[in-house]
């Protein structure tokens, strides 16, 4: 039996072999090698190298809902009689309004709804000098009501005009940059407003949310130290650089500064801004006229308009005026309150920059949200208008700068890990030049003087899970406006039509539902 067993097994390890031996020389039939994504780790997490390449890649984004309630304002319009001096003013009675109406506030929405989606990718290489980093930010957005980009029912040129009411989608670009050894070409976020936007819209403080194409470059020193210089599209700033009733070419861009330093105690920075407004008039001909034009605003379309007197002379070309703007920011860490806490703190001043210190225009009028702040507050400035003169080439138009300042402050407290609130608080004022009036002036009579905005906003943000948050915010906002050369005859018809426009104080009601990825 064990000659027997031996003799098996030694025939069987003999095929064994044979049959290796035979298979060596089949052709292989095994898989090519699968080059799995490879987690990136030096840009922080999230980041995978694209199969292939020494480029590493994050996705991310986020859906975001948001459903606005603000209450609706009358609106107001004032027609003129006569000229310069010896103008008066009466409320116009516009069909279907009662006398000096313009616009009902039935006749407005107040509710709107925001369905956003956004995209970023963010690409990142080595290079000899330093990471060459590509950054897209991509945003769609459909909305409606109070929240529509095309408006709803608007007020313009003593008539109401009833504007698209219903769902607009838009798509924009908020961010779209390569960053190389210290310089940022494209689209990338303003080097000037430096507090974040946490709250949701209305806020005491510029902001450009879609950013601003730009050329810039910082550079970084020890101890947190950096320094940035940009030159920036001026047609991107958030509140148009140019005289609203007017064309001006875009040419132009701004010079921005700032220089901070940051440390585990936050940040603080000096900020800066150069730039121009611009007035440019499209009627060449002498003696044509022309319908609308900026001077001081009033309270009929929110920008002043000029007679069609058929005989004066227009400005003719463009005429620039400079501006800058000055400011200084800082964030501070508050971990004694709890981790996650923190509090900026802006205060700005402009000489025709006003995008520097408000990103909102405070209009009545029931347009696009970024037009109605909270529903209600009027007011809508430029940053030059004109001062004096008529247009004739006898008596040509002079123009001077609005100067504004503000004060504000944003904090955010966690009262526990998925539990946070923000609350802003600020002041703003406007200040435009003073505006001669003669009778050789064709104008209406009046122009806006100083403004006083002051706003406060607080939220309270609930968290289920990371990066999904559900919150509601209260925003109020009150304003109190001078007029200009008000003589005593429209100051009864102001105070007779309960001084519309003068004053006024609104509030928004908000819930948002965000997930970020």
């Amino acid at each position: 039996m064990t000659l027997a067993k031996s003799l098996l097994l030694g025939t069987a390890a003999g095929f064994a072999a044979i049959a290796g031996a035979q298979a060596a020389d089949l052709p292989s039939r095994k898989s090519a090698p699968v080059n799995y994504v490879k987690i990136c780790d030096a840009y922080g997490a999230g980041f995978f190298f694209i199969p292939g390449t020494d480029t590493c890649l994050k996705v991310g984004g986020y859906v975001r809902v948001q459903y606005d309630y603000t209450p609706g304002r009358d609106v107001y319009g004032i027609a003129t009689a006569g000229a310069g001096a010896a103008q008066t003013i009466a409320p116009i009675a516009t069909a279907g309004f009662p006398l000096g109406l313009g616009q009902s506030k039935s006749a407005q929405d107040t509710t709107g709804v925001e369905a956003r989606g956004r995209v970023d990718l963010d690409a990142r290489t080595p290079t000899a000098l330093g990471t060459v980093r590509t950054f897209i930010r991509l945003r769609a957005a459909n909305t409606s009501g109070v929240r529509n980009t095309n408006g709803a029912n608007n007020y313009v040129n003593n008539a109401v005009t009833a504007l698209s009411p219903g769902s607009a989608t838009a798509i924009s670009i908020e961010s779209a940059f390569v960053q190389w050894a210290g310089f940022t070409f494209g689209v990338a976020p303003e080097n000037y407003a430096l507090v974040p936007g946490y709250m949701y819209g209305g806020m005491p403080y510029g902001g450009f949310p879609n950013g601003i194409k730009q050329l810039a470059y910082t550079a970084t020193f020890g101890g947190g130290f950096s320094a940035t210089l940009a030159l920036e599209d001026r047609t991107d700033f958030s509140v148009a650089t140019n005289n609203t009733y007017n064309h001006t070419p875009a040419n132009g861009f701004h010079l921005v500064a700032n220089v901070r330093v940051d440390q585990s105690w936050g940040f603080a920075a000096l900020h800066g801004l150069i730039g121009n407004n611009s007035l440019r008039n499209d009627f060449a001909v002498p003696g044509a006229g022309f319908a609308s034009s900026t001077l001081g605003g009033s309270f009929n379309n929110g920008a002043g308009s000029l007679a069609s007197t058929g005989t004066a002379t227009p400005l003719l070309g463009s005429a620039t005026v400079g501006g800058y703007a000055i400011g200084v920011t800082a964030k501070i860490n508050l971990p004694m309150l709890a981790a996650g806490d923190s509090l900026f703190l802006t205060a700005n001043y402009t000489k025709g920059m006003l995008g520097a210190i408000t990103g909102n225009n405070f209009n009545v009028q029931s347009v696009p949200a970024g037009h109605r702040f909270l529903g209600g507050i009027q007011r809508s400035d430029s940053g030059i208008v004109i001062t004096s003169g008529n247009g004739t080439l006898a008596s040509p138009y002079t123009l001077g700068s609005t100067t504004g300042w503000n004060v504000a402050a944003l904090l955010t407290h966690y009262w526990a890990p998925q539990w946070r609130s923000n609350f802003a608080a600020g002041y703003i004022e406007i200040n435009p030049p003073t505006v001669a009036i003669s009778s050789a002036t064709t104008n209406n009579g009046f122009q806006w003087g100083k403004g006083k905005f002051w706003t406060l906003a607080g939220s309270i943000i609930y968290s289920p899970a990371k990066d999904f948050d559900i919150g509601l915010e209260l925003q109020y906002a009150s304003m109190k406006n001078q007029i200009q050369n008000l003589t005593a005859a429209n100051a009864a018809a102001f105070l007779a039509a309960g001084s519309p426009g003068l004053k006024d104080n609104s509030f928004a009601l908000k819930m948002r539902i965000e997930r970020q990825f």
